[in-house]
């Protein structure tokens, strides 16, 4: 009897488990991309210079190889399937092209069945001298997994940066 009651209780507690280890990967991921985007907030600042966010082309090393020229899209959003790029121009390099050596921070998404998925409303942004969205109102990140479970960043002009369900 003591045993088909610890079955039963188990069997409730094992998905309510993995849903909560799902939600910590999101909100794990979400609270990263928070930061990398604060980052470049406070880059932008320090240097005076505009940082660049895009999506990641890695190499099979690990080490960024630049950008994607134009992840790809569907349903209006763009998929980062390895993750975000932060960099800031050098000297002698190309104008707001990635140059090796330029990246600042690169947040990779791990390249998993169970990863999350990020879906981002442009192809790359760029945080202007003075801290604030360049060029754009607002950039939104999606990051959902296989099971349903989504979380929102948005970012707004001048960079108010704000985590919400989807």
């Amino acid at each position: 009897m003591t045993l088909l009651l610890g079955g039963i209780v188990l069997s409730f507690a094992v998905p309510a488990w993995s849903g909560m280890a799902r939600e910590r990967v999101l909100q794990a991921y979400i609270g990263r991309l928070h930061v990398l985007l604060l980052r470049a907030r406070n880059d932008a600042l320090l240097r005076q210079q505009p940082v660049y966010v895009c999506a990641v082309n890695m190499k099979l090393n690990q080490d960024p190889q630049g950008c994607f020229a134009n992840p790809p899209l569907s349903a209006g959003v763009r998929h980062w399937h390895e993750g975000v790029l932060l960099y800031q121009d050098r000297a002698g390099g190309r104008l707001a092209l990635y140059d090796s050596k330029e990246a600042l921070q690169v947040l990779p998404l791990k390249a998993t069945p169970a990863a999350p998925q990020l879906l981002v409303s442009v192809p790359r942004f760029e945080v202007g001298e003075w801290g604030g969205l360049k060029n754009v109102q607002s950039v939104r990140f999606t990051v959902q997994d296989q099971h349903g479970g989504c979380r929102q960043l948005q970012v707004s002009v001048p960079m108010r940066i704000r985590a919400q369900p989807c």
